[in-house]
């Protein structure tokens, strides 16, 4: 497993109140203390923070402020956070709203209901969505220091990383102020949407450690036979000089000889493997909310003699339908069965 120093609540918590210029002290084992400036949004009349980011030593220091995922600080500062410092909007265009006879058969090419007879279209509407860009700083510590930035989108109304943003993002003309006016789609914590993104963050950061780990193997080889060939040598002169005398005293000194360069390979040798080994740290740099709108469509699907209803997304600027997300599994799924005791649709594998 590659070392993988995780974006943790910390770092993040950190992070921000460093940039409103607050001052950070280390109050004890992960107990943080923060004098806070003044004028600090949601901060007003309060001067200092205590901090607790371990379960026991929260118990242990009531007046301190217990942050982990999905703890309503960590919501809160995560919201503040996109309006201070590296923080950026960007719009997308509106696009044109599809008619209804062709989304019904863009729907029937895309999505499968299972059991039930086709869908019919009853309703659409646009809404404003948020997809939330996080970009972490990559840091690869090895013989030498590489340094990437990766994009993770993630987005607010699913929680899904978006893997293709860029693919049709790129080709829109954004803006940073909207051309429309339309009400705001519901939206995840921002606290979940950043934990969405490090669990993303985290597996990239290993795929790329990967790749550099097998870049660098075929210079560690030639480093350790290099290394190996070396004391291998030492160790046949030594060994040919034990077959050749007979005195106890010097057979012992070679004997410890022998000892100790064996012992000087493998310290060499472990030296070596740890100076090739990928060390990763990964720091949140900055944060871009792409705005785009986003096709409503209710559907009305009849199973048996129920009518049930369900509602799908079409992305005007990627002109595709969004798989509709399972609501037990939160996976995206173009198959759904109808759930009989919840009147609502899931995946198969339930």
């Amino acid at each position: 497993m590659l070392p993988i120093e995780k974006v943790n609540p910390r770092s993040f918590i950190t992070a921000y109140l460093e940039r409103t210029g607050a001052v950070l002290g280390e109050a004890g084992y992960e107990l943080l203390e923060a004098l806070l400036p003044e004028g600090l949004p949601s901060f007003k009349d309060q001067e200092e923070l205590l901090l607790a980011f371990d379960y026991e030593v929260a118990q242990e220091n009531p007046e301190a402020i217990f942050v982990t995922y999905g703890s309503l600080f960590l919501d809160r500062l995560a919201e503040l956070a996109t309006g201070y410092g590296r923080y950026t909007v960007l719009y997308g265009p509106e696009g044109s709203v599809k008619q209804t006879e062709w989304l019904e058969q863009e729907i029937l090419k895309e999505i499968e209901f299972r059991h039930c007879r086709l869908p019919k279209v009853i309703h659409k509407w646009l809404e404003g969505h948020t997809l939330r860009g996080f970009y972490f700083r990559a840091v690869f510590s090895s013989y030498e220091k590489t340094e990437e930035l990766l994009e993770i989108v993630v987005d607010g109304y699913t929680g899904l990383v978006v893997p293709d943003f860029t693919v049709w993002w790129g080709k829109v003309m954004a803006v940073e102020e909207p051309f429309w006016q339309l009400p705001r789609a519901k939206s995840i914590s921002p606290g979940k949407l950043y934990q969405a993104a490090c669990r993303e963050a985290e597996k990239q950061a290993k795929e790329r450690a990967l790749v550099f780990q097998y870049q660098s193997k075929e210079r560690l080889k030639k480093e350790l036979d290099k290394v190996s060939g070396y004391y291998i040598q030492m160790s046949r002169e030594i060994k040919n000089k034990l077959k050749a005398t007979e005195e106890k005293d010097k057979r012992d000194r070679l004997a410890k000889k022998l000892a100790a360069v064996e012992e000087e390979r493998q310290r060499r040798e472990k030296d070596a493997l740890e100076r090739y080994a990928i060390e990763v740290a990964l720091h949140l740099d900055h944060i871009v909310d792409y705005r785009l709108p986003r096709l409503h469509v209710k559907l009305e699907i009849q199973h048996k003699k129920q009518l049930l209803n369900t509602t799908v997304l079409y992305n005007l600027l990627a002109h595709r339908l969004e798989a509709p997300v399972c609501p037990l599994c939160g996976h995206p799924s173009q198959c759904l069965l109808p759930d009989d005791q919840e009147n609502r649709f899931i995946c198969p594998r339930h």
